[in-house]
């Protein structure tokens, strides 16, 4: 009976590691960030504040960037944003695809519709 037990205990022990092991398969995100955007020999200065859920993303993008909404996924190490945002009443859609090159530091690349892609690096800002 004691080696039922222990087999019973020991599977459960290994299962609520492989979950917890499961939630920490992607990276933290969350934060606020300042963000470069660099294309066409111009750089744009901006903010991104992210909230995390698990492996999905949301959150708002600085004026500079038309004040918009961004959504979106992390997977690994790599974000994926969308971000709507106004300009003069009109609406503009950037995609974001990055990585986190360090704990508080991402890069990447920003496609807006119409236009050349471009680069960016964000820092996230201490809490």
């Amino acid at each position: 009976m004691f080696k039922i037990r222990m087999v019973v205990v020991s599977g459960a022990l290994a299962l609520s590691m492989t979950a917890v092991a499961a939630q920490r398969m992607f990276a933290d995100f969350s934060g606020k960030w300042n963000v470069t955007i660099t294309g066409q020999g111009v750089s744009v200065q901006s903010t991104m504040t992210v909230a995390q859920s698990g492996d999905s993303v949301f959150g708002t993008t600085g004026a500079q960037l038309g004040g918009g909404n961004l959504e979106g996924v992390v997977k690994g190490d790599s974000i994926f944003l969308g971000v709507a945002s106004y300009d003069g009443g009109e609406l503009i859609k950037m995609r974001f695809t990055g990585v986190m090159s360090k704990k508080d530091k991402m890069m990447g690349i920003v496609e807006t519709e119409g236009e050349p892609a471009a680069s960016f690096v964000a820092a996230r800002q201490p809490n």
